[in-house]
């Protein structure tokens, strides 16, 4: 990536901004102010998270907004109420709270000297929520968005539940959370509240994933935080990856459903913006942020409104292994989404586990998962925040072998999908609470199994995600299973594969007892989304990466992440352990020293299911001369056949005095998980 040091206006830059809100608190703020701004009014740019405008996310954020105000864009970095160096705390799930606020931050910039009165929102992943959650409430002064990574709906998307099972990633996300909100403002920017700010935060600190298991349908609470994009009035240029299977969704039913001006781009990389993209390539994406301001903000003919409206990347064969840097492939252009282009392609699951485009006779297969089916299903969302990790699916071979397979004889010509593949199966279990996983699996001409995509499904949601039904053991249903998205080439002389299993670990939780699967052959299929060549593909260009310089830092220890599994071969148990270090890093800028680490350990046991364990640790450390502060956070998630049971525990300490400590113990019913 080239760094930009010379820009056609210059910027004052300051962290001591602060945004009134109605109730009396005060959001603090970073601004970026150009120097055009001392002649005329200009639009303003801003960035919403919880993350730490002047520590943590500071080197990432200048690289974007000083990019953005070299450009002639007031930007602003705000820290949501309750994190960094805002007043008071942050509530769990609290959308229509950091929906209000953000209103409020729109009106104080509109009312400033410097504002021409249109603001524009960025971000990825939170910042991406608020920027989709803002233009919900349809405000006035703003006239365009660029979420990425975004959730219009926590439910369907997000790190809480997959269709309808209970993620994993939710106890990881709960406890990162608890970590974040457990973090001090800064002495040197509040000054002596900062303590009182402190202890505020660690006695509203709460596991959100309580909350979560608290609502394992998709009842009124979650859909009361959700958002409809027919209320949205400003264009959207929405991105993310195919890798980020967690919102990658998103952009296509964004692309659906809104009725302004919109755009969409999906690359090969996990949760991150896409010029930072991993897996590559990455593109000039600021450019891209710049072009979609300035049409909608400055009345410039940027060209967007005559480029296709959706641009992504077809990926393929890609490496069956956890990493690596740069995907192969093209990137692909459609004029509209859904595309009109896209011919569904329907291959029948057939008895001897064969995959063919004719339906063969049906028959009746039975299958019983072992629990440890799933160890190379890789990261629900791909974050590579050290860099080089194991976080990508790996070779599938294995779990393969321990699913219920079905595959295609070589492919004679190269076929190429792009969209939600679908599989529809007629099926039995022998359980009143079961689930289905569908992979979808590119087999190489040396055997090598990659994934493409992947769906799961809570089978007691078959009569809506609204309200769990228990199954009746024995009877026969008929099935839609979604596949999360994707563009994927599969090449002449391989094979696909449809695998199936009723166990998908440690992506999502195990049902209660052992499923066996009794699945109908012949009447079960799936249904790929079959892409045409398009000329216009060969005309796709971005930018080159580039951005401004990011804030400076000193790297004092390095971080890392290390993924490993073990297995006690005599009791049958299976631990999946990552050890996640931040580094010891120095924010220079502001003399501060930072620094965390977290553990997470997930157990099964292969013939019991109610062994299942989750466990996450995490802590955060600051330090500025005398001044020492250290956060702990942990939760433990154990099951019984009825119930979730959850145990966790933030503490607080000042040096080495403890100066607070609360402990959380749940049971919460399982209902259909």
């Amino acid at each position: 990536m080239k760094t930009i040091e010379r820009f056609p206006h210059t910027w004052a830059e300051t962290d001591d901004c602060w945004i009134p809100m109605p109730d009396g608190a005060r959001l603090a703020a970073k601004l970026w102010l150009p120097d055009m701004a001392r002649s005329r009014r200009v639009p303003a740019i801003i960035e919403v998270l919880p993350y730490r405008s002047r520590d943590i996310s500071a080197p990432r954020d200048a690289m974007h907004h000083r990019y953005f105000a070299g450009h002639g864009y007031a930007c602003l970095r705000v820290d949501i109420r309750g994190s960094g160096d805002s007043d008071g705390h942050q509530g769990v799930f609290a959308m229509r709270q950091e929906q209000d606020d953000t209103l409020s931050v729109l009106e104080w910039i509109a009312a400033q000297p410097w504002s021409d009165g249109q603001v524009g929102m960025f971000g990825l992943s939170w910042g991406g929520f608020q920027a989709i959650q803002t233009a919900y409430r349809s405000p006035a002064q703003l006239k365009a968005i660029v979420p990425c990574s975004f959730a219009p709906d926590r439910y369907i998307y997000s790190q809480v539940y997959r269709g309808g099972c209970v993620l994993l990633r939710s106890i990881r996300w709960s406890t990162q959370m608890m970590g974040y909100k457990s973090r001090p403002p800064d002495p040197r920017r509040v000054g002596e509240r900062w303590r009182a700010m402190w202890l505020e935060r660690l006695e509203h600190d709460a596991p959100q994933v309580i909350a979560a298991l608290e609502h394992q349908a998709h009842d009124a609470y979650w859909k009361s935080r959700a958002i409809d994009f027919g209320r949205i009035r400003c264009p959207v240029y929405a991105a993310s990856g195919w890798a980020d299977g967690a919102y990658v969704g998103a952009v296509g039913e964004a692309l659906a459903k809104l009725d302004v001006p919109r755009r969409g781009l999906i690359g090969a990389w996990g949760h991150r913006f896409p010029h930072l993209g991993v897996p590559g390539p990455a593109v000039g994406f600021l450019q891209e942020t710049l072009r979609w301001f300035d049409q909608w903000m400055r009345g410039r003919d940027s060209g967007m409104l005559r480029e296709p409206m959706l641009t992504a990347w077809m990926a393929g064969p890609v490496p069956a292994k956890p990493f690596y840097a740069q995907s192969p492939g093209r990137w692909v252009v459609e004029a509209t989404w859904p595309s009109p282009r896209i011919e569904p392609m329907r291959l029948a699951l057939n008895a001897s586990g064969r995959l063919a485009a004719r339906a063969g006779k049906v028959s009746r297969v039975q299958w019983r998962s072992p629990q440890t089916l799933g160890l190379e299903c890789g990261e629900l969302m791909p974050w590579f925040q050290h860099g080089e990790s194991a976080e990508l699916p790996g070779d599938q071979r294995a779990d393969d072998g321990k699913s219920l397979v079905f595959d295609s004889d070589p492919l004679p010509r190269r076929l190429e999908i792009l969209g939600a593949p679908i599989a529809t199966l007629e099926l039995a279990v022998d359980r009143p609470a079961a689930f289905i996983c569908v992979r979808l699996c590119d087999v190489a001409t040396d055997g090598t199994s990659a994934r493409a995509t992947y769906g799961v499904l809570n089978l007691t949601h078959l009569a809506g995600a609204e309200r769990p039904t228990p199954l009746v053991p024995g009877k026969r249903y008929r099935v839609r299973v979604p596949l999360t998205p994707a563009g994927y080439a599969f090449e002449r002389g391989h094979r696909i594969r449809v695998a199936l299993s009723t166990t998908y670990w440690p992506l999502i939780w195990p049902s209660p007892a052992p499923v066996t699967l009794t699945l109908f052959t012949g009447k079960s299929s799936i249904e790929l989304p079959r892409r045409p060549p398009l000329r216009a593909d060969q005309a796709v260009r971005f930018p080159r990466l580039e951005a401004a310089p990011p804030a400076a830092r000193t790297v004092l220890t390095t971080g890392g992440r290390r993924r490993s599994i073990h297995t006690d071969v005599g009791t049958g148990d299976t631990v999946v352990e990552i050890d996640d270090r931040g580094g010891r890093i120095r924010y220079d800028e502001i003399d501060l020293i930072a620094e965390a680490r977290s553990t997470e350990r997930y157990s099964v046991r292969e013939d019991d299911p109610l062994r299942a364990s989750a466990a996450m640790d995490c802590q955060w450390e600051f330090e500025r001369g005398d001044w020492r502060i250290r956060t702990l956070c942990s939760t433990t998630v154990t099951c019984t056949a009825r119930h979730f049971v959850i145990a966790a525990r933030v503490a607080g300490f000042e040096g080495e005095a403890r100066v607070f400590d609360r402990s959380f113990d749940q049971r919460v019913a399982r209902k259909g998980n």
